[in-house]
């Protein structure tokens, strides 16, 4: 069973990392001015399901499902596609699992997925898939 992100993750992990050590040119404003509507249903996501059953059945793609959300759902002001990278190396590592790559290819990934259109949503999702997959590894 997937250990999931919760708000509390978000705020003390994720969020507090991205603001710390993933500076950029645009700062990441207060937690509090995120749009809590959008972060829950974020977080919802990859837990969806239908009959009892996980829509996501696999690790990768409750990953994929949890970092395009985050991407393109837009929950905070600014700084998403960081917040995003960070969600996604936290919930892989909760999982047991870690992802071999670094920090420029994951964030240039996370551009790829906000500069997609909304209506690749699916192919978006296979390819975050298929790269989770072939570079994750067990902690």
């Amino acid at each position: 069973m997937s250990h999931f992100l919760t708000l509390e993750d978000i705020r003390d992990i994720c969020y507090v990392y991205a603001k710390a050590h993933l500076t950029h040119d645009e700062p990441i404003p207060s937690f509090d001015t995120r749009y809590p509507e959008k972060l829950e249903a974020v977080l919802a996501s990859p837990q969806t399901q239908i009959g009892g059953r996980f829509v996501h059945s696999s690790m990768s793609r409750q990953a994929a499902v949890l970092f395009y959300e985050m991407i393109k759902q837009h929950p905070f002001l600014n700084g998403n596609k960081r917040i995003a990278c960070v969600s996604l190396m936290v919930f892989l590592s909760l999982n047991d699992m870690w992802l071999k790559t670094n920090w420029r290819e994951l964030y240039d990934i996370a551009i790829t997925v906000a500069t997609s259109r909304s209506d690749n949503r699916e192919g978006m999702l296979q390819l975050l898939t298929d790269f989770i997959q072939n570079n994750a590894i067990e902690k």
